[in-house]
């Protein structure tokens, strides 16, 4: 139930891309970057995005392409560009907006790549969804260079080295991995043609715990910014529809809201952890921007005025909240054919 409009207004275009759909926005922690990809469907390129979050000042982030092995070249590769996408954001104590992110080489294949273009850790096999330390000292990702997506981790004053392998799961791939605010635990996803669920590893070098047992998909859990809930996605009550829940270890999850878009990175927190923003999947009304308070359960009606909306994030800014929010235009737009990139100041979320 709807409670309060804490907003009302129009968020401004931010950025688009022709012949692009923009997806994935990430602020960098301290609010000053913002990061958005460009999936050009039809050619199998996807572009990445770094800059202020200001029009015209975003700049393309670019990889070198490792070229084919002597084992690999002359065999068949599928048709497409270069793909770069996938950024993770160094801590702001590491200062500089740091970030990595995967992008695809000359066999199709996928390396992590820091900042600047050079590649850390390359491998045959596919390379991703690098989560970074509080800390930052060290970068957790998915490879797949053993046959399987499992979790490997590189200490970031020793990226030289053979990076240490986290899981090793039979018949799953780990993926969306993420830490705990704290830099004890990681959360992460267990992939397998049984269904997706949430397991933790409580402490580098520990076992894995299951969290979650259900059939379908669990997916793309995000920790509280503050203490160890974890928000993520789940379609287990209806393949066709994605709810919010959050949970914590030992606990059962438990429902926030049904029928929500199931963000690329997963669930935006507040950074308060009272509040997760989200879009109400919901085509008849256009997919509203809401807020949910995660202890009362109560609904917020943002109202930026944009309609179709999809992945978005958020950052503290000078003592208000701004939404960096995917959208197909505002809701006077005579035209909605590419998903651009806007932008709203909010306030603060009562």
């Amino acid at each position: 139930m709807i409670i309060a409009t804490a907003f009302a207004g129009s968020a401004a275009p931010l950025a688009s891309i022709p012949g692009a759909n923009v997806q994935r926005p990430v602020w960098a922690p301290d609010g000053s970057k913002l990061s958005f990809e460009a999936n050009f469907h039809d050619e199998k390129r996807i572009e990445l995005y770094v800059g202020p979050p200001k029009v015209g000042y975003f700049d393309e982030v670019h990889a070198s392409r490792r070229p084919s092995s002597s084992l690999t070249a002359g065999f068949a590769r599928p048709e497409g560009g270069q793909v770069v996408h996938d950024l993770a954001w160094a801590p702001a104590r590491v200062g500089g907006g740091l970030f990595v992110f995967s992008a695809s080489n000359d066999d199709y294949d996928y390396d992590l790549y820091i900042m600047g273009g050079t590649a850390i850790a390359p491998s045959p096999g596919a390379d991703g969804g690098a989560s970074w330390s509080p800390d930052g000292g060290a970068i957790v990702f998915t490879s797949a260079r053993t046959g399987e997506g499992d979790l490997y981790l590189i200490t970031t004053d020793a990226v030289e080295k053979e990076p240490q392998r986290l899981t090793s799961m039979s018949n799953s791939s780990e993926l969306y991995v993420t830490w705990s605010p704290d830099g004890r635990s990681l959360v992460f996803v267990a992939h397998s043609e049984a269904g997706d669920n949430l397991w933790l590893l409580p402490a580098i070098g520990a076992s894995p715990a299951r969290l979650t047992s259900w059939a379908g998909n669990q997916i793309r859990p995000r920790f509280a910014p503050n203490d160890n809930r974890i928000a993520f996605y789940a379609n287990h009550e209806d393949p066709e529809r994605f709810d919010l829940y959050v949970i914590e270890a030992g606990t059962m999850p438990r429902l926030l809201e049904r029928g929500v878009y199931p963000d690329a990175r997963g669930p935006a927190w507040t950074p308060d952890g009272r509040h997760i923003i989200f879009v109400d999947d919901n085509d008849e009304i256009l997919d509203p921007v809401r807020a949910v308070h995660v202890g009362k359960k109560s609904i917020i009606d943002l109202d930026l005025g944009t309609v179709g909306n999809g992945d978005l994030d958020i950052t503290l800014r000078e003592g208000s909240l701004w939404v960096a929010v995917v959208a197909q235009g505002r809701i006077d737009d005579p035209v909605r054919d590419y998903k651009r990139l806007f932008l709203a100041d909010i306030g603060l979320l009562p």
